[in-house]
C-alpha cells in the first residue's frame, strides 16, 4: 500500500475495530450484537414456546430437569464504517499536507475494519459529499481504496452540516462514523456532530493538526489569503494579535471536542509530524480513540 508503511501495517495486524453493539447492522459479521440468535457463542436458555425451531431445544437440559428449553447464542453482526475525509482547501497546509495525513488515517481505519469484513466506505467532502466510492469489505480490495484515496481532489470550502445531511440521506444504516478534518472552518461543526450522534452512529472525530494552523510564525505587514474562499485580508501581525488568534483556535477546538462528547463520541488529535505507526497507536491503540483494541 502506498498510504501505509510496513510499520503501520504490522501494528494494524494486531488490532481490530471495537464498535458499540447499538451501532451494528442486521447483517452477519464479526462484531458482537445485543441480539440473541443462532450464532456460535452460547448465551443462555429460555423456555420453549410453540413455533420454536426444535433443533434449538437443549435435550440434555430436558433430561436433567424435564423442562423444554431452547439454546440462545450471541449473534455476530456486520458493521458499516463510514470514513468522512475533509478534502477542502485548508487541508493543503502543513508539512506534510494535512490531506495526505487524513488519507493515511482513513486507510488505517479501513485496514482495521476489513479484518472483520466490515463494510468500509470512504466519503471525501468539502462543500459537498462525494458518494462515488463504493464500500469495500476485504483486504483484497484495499489497493482499490488506496488508489481512490490517493486520487481524491482537494479544494473548496467546508460546509459540514450540509455534508452530514447529504450523508444521512445516502447512508441510512448506522455504524461507526469517523470524521477526519482540520476543523479550520469557524461554523457548523456543533450542528453536524449533533446530527451524526442523533442518527445512532458511533462517532470518532479526528482533528488533523499542524503548527501552521495552531501557532503561525508571522511578523509585520502581511496579506493572508483564505485557502478555501480565496478572500485576502491585509494585517499587521503583532504578538498580541497572534496570542488572540491562538486562543481563538484553542477555544474553537475545545467547542468541537465538547460537541463530539455530547454526541456520544470521542475526539483524537493527530499531528502531521507523527509517523504512520505513531498515528495508528494514537488512533486505534489507546483509550483516547475509543474505536479499537488489540486483538486477542
Amino acid at each position: 500500500m502506498r498510504l501505509l508503511d510496513r510499520a503501520a501495517l504490522r501494528l494494524l495486524e494486531r488490532m481490530r475495530l471495537v464498535v458499540r453493539a447499538t451501532a451494528t447492522s442486521t447483517d452477519q459479521g464479526g462484531h458482537r450484537s445485543p441480539a440473541l440468535a443462532q450464532g456460535q457463542e452460547f448465551a443462555d436458555h429460555r423456555q420453549y414456546v410453540p413455533g420454536d425451531d426444535v433443533r434449538r431445544v437443549d435435550w440434555k437440559a430436558f433430561a436433567r430437569h424435564r423442562q423444554l428449553v431452547v439454546r440462545q447464542f450471541i449473534e455476530d453482526r456486520d458493521v458499516r464504517v463510514y470514513l468522512l475525509v475533509d478534502t477542502s482547501g485548508s487541508m493543503t497546509r502543513g508539512a506534510p499536507a494535512k490531506v495526505d495525513v487524513a488519507k493515511r488515517i482513513a486507510a488505517a481505519f479501513a485496514y482495521a475494519g476489513t479484518k472483520d469484513f466490515d463494510r468500509v466506505r470512504v466519503l471525501p467532502f468539502s462543500s459537498e459529499l462525494d458518494n462515488s466510492l463504493r464500500a469495500i469489505r476485504s483486504r483484497a480490495e484495499m489497493p482499490v481504496l488506496d488508489e481512490r484515496l490517493d486520487a481524491a481532489e482537494v479544494g473548496g470550502e467546508t460546509r459540514f452540516p450540509q455534508v452530514v445531511r447529504e450523508f444521512a440521506r445516502s447512508n441510512p444504516q448506522r455504524g461507526l462514523a469517523v470524521v477526519v478534518s482540520d476543523l479550520m472552518s469557524p461554523d457548523g461543526w456543533e450542528d453536524g456532530l449533533r446530527l451524526l450522534g442523533g442518527l445512532g452512529h458511533q462517532l470518532v472525530l479526528v482533528r488533523v493538526a499542524c503548527a501552521e494552523d495552531d501557532a503561525p510564525e508571522l511578523r509585520g505587514e502581511v496579506e493572508l489569503i483564505d485557502s478555501e474562499s480565496g478572500q485576502m485580508v491585509p494585517l499587521r501581525m503583532t504578538p498580541a494579535l497572534l496570542a488572540a488568534y491562538r486562543a481563538e483556535v484553542s477555544e474553537h477546538v475545545a467547542r468541537c471536542r465538547e460537541a463530539c462528547r455530547r454526541a456520544g463520541g470521542r475526539m483524537v488529535v493527530a499531528d502531521v509530524t507523527m509517523t504512520s505507526d505513531a498515528l495508528v497507536r494514537r488512533l486505534l491503540g489507546g483509550a483516547d480513540a475509543g474505536a479499537a483494541e488489540r486483538a486477542r
